[in-house]
């Protein structure tokens, strides 16, 4: 079966249209996922940098929630020991959260950038203190 020359043509058309098209939306892919992992990370970190920090604040018996500094080094020192390098803490804050004793752990993650320009998107994340559970419970 010969192919003729006509029809030859019309397939190296075809494949110079899509092949670049194909090329486009994989890179975009690529970038949309390894993004998606990037803010799982980020979330886990910090959830985790929380709870520990969270650890650290006192409940006074009368129910009063008293701040300790030490929360905030702790959460500050857990993240950056557990942080990848597209990972940067912002912010940490511990004490009383939405009338409860938690610690927030704000953070930005860096998008890779393999089609869009890299960016920082802000993570917030909030570990709260279970009931009974102190530093000295574990």
């Amino acid at each position: 079966m010969a192919v003729n020359q006509k029809e030859r043509g019309q397939t190296i058309a075809l494949y110079a249209i899509i092949l670049p098209l194909m090329a486009v939306f994989l890179m975009g892919l690529l970038d949309y996922m390894t993004t998606s992992v990037r803010m799982m990370d980020a979330v886990a970190v910090g959830d985790l940098a929380a709870h520990a920090g969270a650890q650290e604040i006192e409940v006074l018996p009368h129910g009063v929630i008293r701040a300790t500094a030490a929360g905030n080094a702790v959460a500050a020192t857990y993240f950056r020991n557990q942080a990848p390098s597209y990972l940067n803490l912002n912010s940490v804050q511990c004490g009383r959260y939405q009338g409860r004793p938690a610690c927030r752990v704000q953070a930005g993650v860096l998008t890779p950038g393999f089609l869009f320009p890299q960016r920082w998107i802000a993570i917030d994340t909030v570990g709260y203190l279970a009931h009974g559970v102190t530093r000295e419970d574990q």
